[in-house]
């Protein structure tokens, strides 16, 4: 979009102004994103825990044998963040995101809501919620007919793609992720086979202020990084690999330095892993996510070329 470029590229600068521009071609396709079913349902212990569930009126495009589910984590910095806006385009979004994957590719979308710094949240519970909605996936929707194998993709976004790469990395969720994950699919099942990280801050350099030191602890925010974390773990061994899951590592043009130099670091480092990265034309840290649903075909780009990711990673 032709006005995103003169905001600059702080995500304090661009956050209301680009939800302002984007506004209009969300409310023109109301009555296309509101006609996919969606169901809202409980999958944690904590009230937060609650997950948007958007299903498809079509079978899934070639060349998907397995049933393709989308988890989109939204950012928020920590503390914001909603699966519906409550406060802006008519309670639209996050349902936009729903709807386009739906009704395009014919996946199924999971939106949940994780814990924030007001709900206690604390690292790793970012990762804890990725895996309690894993888990919901396999034990809930898995139970469903015409969902007995299902390809799971993971789209992270900022602080939810953090959420995302802690639940990949981190020694806490080995377990969890070992029951999804395998080179070939041997019967029915979860498998988890592709991870989008969007604009996703992989450590913040010399950056210490209040937030990062209430989530990620006083004396720990390197550590507990999603750099960090992946640096420990080779310490202590051979580097995580996740067999049969392709990472994509989406950066924005607009996005800050820190998006850019972070990016780079982590994919440097984690030689095993299948990456691929990639710089959205035109897109700020927040127009992304707001893009989609909107008929743009440039706006909408990015979410043909994550259906083309999830698509290469599906079961064969």
């Amino acid at each position: 979009m032709d006005k995103l470029r003169p905001l600059g590229r702080s995500i304090d600068d661009v956050l209301l102004p680009t939800f302002a521009a984007y506004a209009q071609f969300i409310l023109a396709k109301e009555k296309d994103i509101r006609s996919t079913r969606r169901e809202t349902h409980k999958y944690g212990f904590a009230p937060r825990h609650q997950l948007d569930v958007y299903y498809p009126d079509k079978e899934p495009t070639a060349p998907f044998r397995a049933k393709p589910v989308l988890v989109f984590l939204y950012g928020g910095g920590f503390v914001g963040g909603d699966k519906v806006n409550e406060g802006f385009a008519h309670s639209l979004v996050f349902g936009n995101i729903g709807h386009y994957f739906a009704s395009h590719f014919g996946f199924t979308v999971v939106i949940p809501d994780y814990r924030l710094l007001s709900h206690g949240a604390k690292y790793p519970s970012g990762g804890e919620d990725v895996k309690l909605v894993v888990d919901w996936i396999k034990t809930s929707l898995a139970q469903q007919q015409g969902y007995e194998s299902i390809d799971l993709f993971l789209l992270g976004n900022s602080a939810g793609g953090i959420h995302a790469s802690t639940y990949l990395l981190a020694p806490e969720f080995k377990e969890s992720r070992e029951a999804v994950v395998a080179e070939e699919r041997k019967g029915a099942g979860v498998l988890l086979r592709g991870a989008i990280l969007l604009g996703v801050p992989f450590h913040w350099g010399t950056e210490d202020n209040v937030i990062l030191r209430a989530y990620l602890g006083e004396d720990t925010i390197f550590e507990n990084s999603s750099l960090g974390i992946l640096l420990n773990e080779k310490k202590k061994g051979p580097e995580p690999t996740l067999p049969g899951v392709k990472i994509s590592i989406l950066v924005s043009e607009l996005d800050p330095d820190l998006i850019y130099d972070s990016a780079k670091d982590f994919r440097k480092e984690w030689k095993s892993a299948d990456i691929t990265y990639d710089v959205l034309e035109g897109h700020n840290h927040i127009s992304p996510q707001l893009g989609l649903s909107t008929g743009i075909e440039k706006e909408e780009a990015w979410g043909v070329q994550v259906a083309e990711f999830c698509k290469s990673g599906a079961t064969k």
